[in-house]
């Protein structure tokens, strides 16, 4: 028998408070994908932020992940492209916009990506997991935790404006 006790500092908040700690409102998805627990990003965006500090993140409703980035507008100098293709992810089209029936490209800080995948070093910890793309919004990365009854945790990455037609 363990016992572990530990001294967590609670902050009562106000009722006025409260929506600096809700979750942000966004749009119904353009294309939502379910990842492979098993799926190494973590360990390709870990060699992809090296080259490029943006990484492009396109996402389709036939279960396919594209990861690129694009050097040479980078301040790291670098000229070189890269493109990375994840086939056969399962795609939940059913949580997605009524509209939305091709694919979807967010530009996100490849840092900020990496750093919100570092569940992947112990993918015993997660039952599932997916990513959702909000054209022009967000790229929102959602895993339930194992055992599911658990919980979740949900992580909202920003993105960076590409067009005017959302």
């Amino acid at each position: 028998y363990i016992e572990i006790q530990h001294a967590i500092p609670v902050r009562v908040a106000k009722a006025s408070e409260m929506q600096q700690y809700l979750p942000p409102e966004l749009e119904l998805p353009n294309v939502q994908l379910e990842l492979d627990r098993i799926l190494p990003l973590r360990a390709i965006l870990e060699r992809l932020k090296g080259i490029s500090s943006t990484l492009y993140v396109t996402g389709n409703p036939n279960g396919q992940l594209i990861l690129s980035t694009d050097g040479n507008g980078d301040s790291s100098g670098v000229g070189c492209s890269i493109r990375t293709v994840f086939d056969r992810l399962t795609p939940r089209m059913e949580a997605c916009r009524p509209d939305a029936s091709g694919a979807c490209t967010v530009k996100v800080d490849s840092k900020k990506l990496a750093m919100c995948l570092q569940w992947q070093q112990q993918t015993a910890l997660v039952s599932t997991a997916s990513m959702c793309l909000v054209e022009n919004e967000s790229l929102v990365l959602h895993a339930m935790l194992n055992p599911p009854d658990v919980g979740f945790f949900t992580y909202y990455i920003p993105v960076h404006f590409l067009s005017d037609n959302p």
